[in-house]
């Protein structure tokens, strides 16, 4: 197929350190080029200057990580147009979305499309992000495909995370916040010290508490297994640990141990609250002749605010439960990574990267968004083990020729065991269904790069990535009253070439023009978010894409000004998507992935710094994404419940079960097939032409830093940022309240601290706009067509339960922060 590329690309707007050579002469070094304005990056694991990389990235450094508070992923979105996320739930953890390309299915044993990094580890878990997001050096999200440098193909993007290392100077620092909103508390301690001329120790530590940022206005039936519980909804705590060994022997060998562990406790499930509720909070059941109370407790108001409703369950009414029936998530997780680079001589690095992750996870949530009982709940275990391993071998030759080469080998296992307990007060079983998934993964690749300098001023580069990935799955399934059954599913095999060229033109120091042709992919694998029935294919197919990128660099002003600009065009072809849909014989509500057929992403990148020498200690950024994302073809997704033929839900017929749709017959609520005579209902839509998934069309960012002295060794920072986002949606299809509204948040900090640092006490307002906004979305009938007849999609009208209700996870509102910082002997 040909690629296809459009004019203009984008950069970095800050500064990024050494990842592959971390000698201490090579950090003094990066910093001496960030204060000349020459910006040093690692984004194709070699020391370069960002105008001469043909990269799209934007970069958090130090500095603007501590201003600002980021300590969570959705901090990192206000200095990042184009990323967006959806709330972490359970053991999935955070969705990503870099220009609308993301994760949006629920099943824990997808890959992400934005894969982590993190000191050289690479993750396609998204749980794995809090236990980077803290005492970190640097903060890069990299746009667009990215298979060559960064362990496995990622088709949408890498965020990669380097933590701090060890300092030359012993340095010792303690930080403690409270937020006021949540009642949460942070704090963090730092040791690091040298031991010796050559070996350095960095010892890290955070704790977290919150009371929980939502208030939770549920109104339990005791009567129908229902546990009245606390006011507040999220309440937890976390314990992160980070020890790292670094060895230097400058000109010769470098070693990094980092060893981390993490333990995070939350209760009360997610920040899910209903957006939009078509028929009102009333309960349809009493229609069908079906005397139970509503879902929906009184102070229901289907409005997006501070206030929602999630139950505690007895555990008497579901034949026990763990944690005693109080939903929860308990996620533990280790992970080591062991660098090595070895100077075979002045020129050639052989690099080593070493990882293990461990992941454990234990919840228990009411299965859906109830606020007075339950029909069911969703119990979990969920354990991923992963190891591996890349080697490098790269020249820095004097000379038109240089090269990358090497290998790349993971092996992971997943386990996860999923049960359903029925509430015996509705005449449910204590077990609805369970099962477990054994998911086995290997994945071996070889990559390589030959970049050519034609000119001094023209380099050619050329790569490729072979991928040899192998999955498979033994799984159980047991349904009451029933033998435990095994259900089988194919092995999948999946062989990739993704090879990418690009060419960077630099006519001067302050310009540079790029461009690039790339390929991305990512492996298919299993649906393992529910049990499914034998004979059942629960498996999923590969996800591609092609496309390119070009653009330019410059830096005006006698470099006090940098401006980048670029455009993609990316066609995506299986593109793997979340899919959540009815029950389809008055059961369980069916989550799934699936392949869509193909999609359309293209866009401008800009950004800018402005950092004026004539106004000491002033520094401006900001930055705009234009993106169209946009599916090309997607005909046969599934309908939303209560979805009418009128409103789309009018492809593949399907004909009426006497049991399962007892009420489309009795109200005559159907089709006949005009040459049978037979009644029928549609199942499915056809979705081409609509947005993906978290892709505003427009989104933009600024930001404004002002330091000064006052008083007698002190000094002032003053801080402020802001974001915008148009609307997007934030589940598959046309419903209007299917999307989240355009949205501007605020931020501002103020910092007094001493002239060394050495202690530093700071306010800091996050979303002081106080904007509640959401990236995942469900639909589900909650009042009454889940568990019971009255929910028809795909007729001539609804059935008697109407449409379905949207709830969605939703972000903290207004945040505000007051921070104190203690460094002894203040900043080296």
């Amino acid at each position: 197929m040909q690629l296809k590329v459009i004019a203009l690309a984008s950069a970095a707007v800050a500064v990024a350190t050494p990842m592959a050579q971390a000698q201490a002469q090579d950090r003094a070094q990066d910093r001496a080029s960030v204060e000349s304005g020459d910006i040093i990056v690692t984004a194709r694991k070699r020391q370069e200057s960002i105008l001469e990389v043909p990269v799209v990235a934007n970069v958090l450094t130090q500095d603007v990580i501590a201003q600002a508070q980021v300590v969570n992923l959705q901090d990192v979105t206000q200095f990042t147009p184009g990323f967006v996320l959806g709330q972490s739930v359970l053991e999935n953890g955070a969705q990503v979305s870099i220009r609308g390309i993301g994760t949006t299915s629920l099943d824990p044993g997808i890959d992400q499309s934005v894969s982590l990094n993190i000191d050289g580890m690479q993750f396609t878990q998204g749980s794995a992000y809090s236990i980077g997001l803290f005492d970190m050096a640097q903060v890069e999200v990299l746009k667009g495909p990215q298979a060559l440098f960064f362990g496995k193909n990622s088709p949408g993007g890498v965020v990669s995370i380097r933590t701090a290392d060890p300092t030359s100077e012993t340095e010792v620092s303690g930080t403690i916040g409270y937020e006021a909103y949540a009642r949460a508390l942070r704090g963090e301690a730092i040791i690091s010290t040298p031991l010796t001329d050559s070996l350095g120790l960095r010892l890290a530590a955070a704790y977290s508490s919150t009371e929980g940022y939502f208030r939770n206005r549920a109104e339990g039936i005791p009567a129908l297994g229902a546990v009245q519980p606390p006011d507040r909804l999220g309440q937890g705590q976390g314990v992160f640990l980070r020890g790292t060994l670094l060895y230097e022997n400058p000109g010769s060998f470098t070693a990094r141990l980092k060893l981390n562990y993490s333990n995070e406790y939350t209760e009360g499930g997610g920040p899910f609250q209903y957006k939009s509720c078509p028929e009102g909070t009333t309960n349809y059941l009493p229609s069908l002749g079906i005397a139970l109370p509503s879902f929906f407790p009184a102070s229901e108001d289907c409005r997006v605010d501070r206030d929602t409703g999630q139950i505690y369950l007895n555990p008497a009414f579901y034949g026990g439960l763990p944690n005693d029936g109080k939903p929860f998530s308990r996620v533990k997780q280790a992970f080591a990574t062991l660098e090595m680079n070895y100077n075979l001589s002045p020129a050639v690095v052989l690099s080593s990267v070493t990882g293990y992750y461990d992941l454990k996870s234990r919840s228990l949530t009411s299965g859906s968004l109830f606020g007075t009982y339950s029909a069911f709940a969703a119990s979990k275990f969920y354990h991923r083990k992963d190891f591996t391993q890349e080697f490098r071998l790269s020249s820095d030759f004097d000379s038109p020729f240089n090269f990358l080469a090497g290998a790349f080998y993971q092996k992971g296992d997943i386990y996860d065991d999923a049960r359903l307990p029925g509430n015996s007060a509705l005449g449910f079983p204590a077990s609805l269904v369970a099962g477990t998934f054994d998911l086995d993964i290997e994945s071996v690749s070889g990559f390589g790069q030959l970049l050519y300098k034609v000119t001094p001023k023209l380099e050619l580069a050329a790569g490729v990535r072979y991928t040899d990935e192998r999955r498979s799955i033994a799984m159980t399934t047991q349904y009451p009253g029933l033998p435990l059954l095994f259900p089988t599913a194919p092995d999948l095999v999946s062989k990739n070439w993704s090879p990418e060229f690009t060419v960077t033109f630099t006519p001067t120091d302050d310009l540079t023009v790029f461009g690039s042709l790339k390929q991305g992919y990512k492996s298919g694998s299993y649906n393992i978010v529910q049990p499914i029935a034998p004979g059942e294919d629960n498996s999923y197919g590969d996800e591609r894409v092609r496309g390119g990128e070009i653009g330019i660099k410059t830096r005006l002003a006698d470099r006090q000004l940098n401006l980048n600009l670029a455009g993609y065009y990316y066609n995506y072809n299986g593109l793997q998507v979340g899919i959540n849909q009815p029950p389809e014989i008055g059961g369980l509500p069916v989550l799934s992935t699936r392949n869509a057929g193909t999609a359309r992403v293209y866009g401008v990148d800009f950004d800018m710094s402005y950092q004026p020498r004539d106004v000491e200690g002033l520094s401006l950024r900001a930055a705009v994404n234009w993106n169209k994302a946009k599916f090309t073809s997607f005909v046969g997704a599934p309908c939303a419940g209560g979805q009418t033929f009128a409103e789309g839900c009018n492809l593949t017929p399907r004909p009426l079960d006497p049991t399962a749709d007892a009420v489309a017959l009795a109200t005559g609520n159907f089709f006949t097939n005009a040459a049978t005579g037979a009644p029928f209902l549609y199942s499915a839509q056809d979705l081409s032409n609509t947005p993906l998934s978290r892709a505003p069309e427009w989104q933009a960012s600024f930001g404004i830093d002002y330091e000064l002295p006052v008083g007698r060794n002190m000094k002032l920072r003053l801080g402020t940022n802001g974001q915008y986002s148009s609307r997007y949606l934030t589940n598959l299809g046309r419903r209007d309240d299917f999307y989240q509204d355009d949205f501007f948040k605020l931020g501002a900090n103020i910092t007094l601290a001493a002239e060394d640092d050495s202690w530093q006490v700071s306010l800091i307002g996050s979303n002081l706009t106080n904007q509640y906004t959401s990236g995942l979305c469900f639909n589900s009938n909650n009042a009454g067509g889940i568990f019971f007849p009255g929910g028809i999609q795909g007729g001539p009208s609804k059935g008697p339960a109407g449409s379905d209700e949207i709830w969605c996870s939703y972000d903290n509102g207004r945040e505000v922060w007051l921070r104190l910082t203690l460094r002894p002997g203040g900043r080296r």
